[in-house]
């Protein structure tokens, strides 16, 4: 059997992170279990059916296609530009039309509120009439919002506030969470107001920067949501390159700081070609349906209660949808339909009425360190913590940052460790303090091997809640997430 030696820094097999203050009433615990699915598999589309299909007489076409697709949840654009295209003119064409068409498959909706429209932003650059993602007037917003929720309050039940406000494209000049966080728990009131019975969901951010959402949360608008969205896009990395699953960790973290919230993403896909976010296409019709596959379950297993799949039909520059986009936006020809369409049938229809029963590591796991007092570790020269160690095996590291510039704390093994075997992946197991510090692992091998291979630990900010992390072998690095040290 052949041995790997490394060095280690930073890599125990159980790892607590604290502050200072805190350490002294920290019990140093094993890590809990791996985290399971909430409920059955759900796994939707954004359909943009009220905004993108140009026909309203027609609009049976695309819902009949998610029928096929055995989609039971679609999320849905309620554009503001459409339906009040002026101050004293409604026009519920669209909307109505799309959802008989969604009602009548038996699909139930997600509703997406904003963004806003010319007339009603401070801004005088767009057009009066068209969309606009200039933050809006909130009296005005609020208007529109009463108008929506009360007209299909009977039929939607959930309502996403926002599409992506950290985004600088879709809150412009430029994300402001604090007129967010504002923004949020007046809509809260007022659809609760309409229904109480309705559910408001945050608008889809980022889960990989939560600066933004921290902000809103520290605003008091963690209250004014029922369920958390995430946009946790990693295209053009496959999902386990990019760490999808990092994204579940973040959010559970997230829970556990400010509190408990269902997990919803209501984006996530990858362009079968050139698009906004790879513009040389990296990826290929047979790859976005082999990722489709493989991020939906991931993010089931991690914890993601519903799943929405970008998008139905591509757009003309942008193919992310399972139909290519053909003759235009009308066209659903059965012979426009890629890999992922069909692969998004099976997985349905595979999966309907299936319960989760266990997680099946197809590898065998092997402790190879631990935080004991038998085992040496030895600080660098930074004075900025401790390491406690424990006769449970978990180590316990205790900081005090006291500037905001580039602190930091490193511990190294004094002796290497040999890893057995051929490995696919080192795994460890974090329990973070919710300060968003970053936690790095560097596993430093022999120069005879390191061409041959490098370990790189794609790392995230560290939560408040127990996190497993795969160090993954690799013959390159991959990106800027991933940490990669040989000497």
């Amino acid at each position: 059997m052949s041995r790997r030696i490394l060095s280690l820094v930073l890599l125990p097999m159980a790892l607590l992170l604290a502050s200072s203050s805190a350490l002294s009433s920290t019990v140093i615990a094993a890590p809990e279990a791996m985290r399971e699915p909430v409920g059955p598999p759900s796994f939707g589309i954004n359909s943009h059916l009220a905004t993108r299909y140009p026909d309203p007489t027609a609009m049976d076409v695309p819902a009949q296609t998610l029928a096929d697709l055995n989609i039971t949840w679609v999320r849905e654009d309620f554009h503001w530009h459409r339906i009040q295209y002026d101050r004293d003119v409604w026009d519920w064409t669209f909307t109505d039309a799309a959802m008989r068409a969604l009602l009548k498959e038996d699909i139930q909706v997600l509703g997406v509120l904003g963004p806003s429209v010319g007339w009603a932003t401070p801004y005088t650059g767009d057009n009066p009439h068209d969309v606009s993602f200039y933050a809006p007037d909130p009296e005005l917003f609020l208007d529109y919002v009463r108008a929506v929720v009360a007209r299909y309050r009977r039929y939607v039940k959930h309502w996403e506030i926002w599409n992506e406000p950290d985004h600088p494209y879709f809150w412009q000049p430029e994300p402001d969470p604090v007129a967010y966080a504002d923004l949020l728990k007046r809509t809260s009131a007022v659809i609760k107001e309409i229904d109480p019975d309705a559910q408001v969901v945050i608008g889809g951010f980022n889960p990989f920067n939560t600066t933004f959402v921290r902000t809103v949360a520290e605003e008091g608008a963690w209250d004014s949501f029922d369920i958390l969205a995430l946009h946790p896009y990693v295209d053009p990395y496959t999902p386990e390159e990019g760490n999808l699953a990092a994204a579940l960790d973040i959010a559970h973290a997230l829970n556990y700081q400010y509190g408990e919230r269902p997990i919803w993403v209501t984006e996530i896909g990858w362009a079968s070609g050139p698009g906004d976010r790879d513009a040389i296409g990296f990826t290929d019709e047979t790859e976005q349906a082999s990722f489709l596959v493989r991020s939906l379950l991931l993010l089931w297993a991690n914890g993601a209660e519903r799943i929405f799949w970008y998008m139905l039909k591509d757009d003309a520059h942008n193919p992310y949808g399972l139909y290519r986009y053909g003759a235009g936006r009308t066209d659903f020809s059965t012979s426009l339909r890629k890999p992922a369409y069909n692969a998004m049938r099976t997985l349905n229809r595979e999966l309907e009425g299936a319960t989760f029963v266990e997680r099946r590591d197809l590898f065998d796991s092997i402790p190879v360190e631990s935080f004991t007092a038998s085992v040496p570790w030895k600080r660098a020269q930074q004075p900025n913590g401790q390491l406690a160690l424990s006769e449970s095996g978990v180590g316990s590291i205790a900081y005090n940052f006291s500037t905001r510039g580039n602190d930091y704390l490193v511990f190294e093994r004094e002796q290497p460790v040999r890893i057995p075997g051929k490995p696919y992946a080192l795994g460890v197991w974090v329990y973070g303090d919710g300060s968003t510090h970053t936690l790095r692992a560097w596993c430093v091998m022999p120069k005879a091997n390191c061409c041959n291979s490098s370990w790189a630990w794609r790392a995230n900010q560290v939560g408040a809640s127990s996190q497993h992390r795969s160090i993954v072998l690799w013959n390159r690095a991959t990106g800027s997430r991933a940490m990669v040290t040989c000497v």
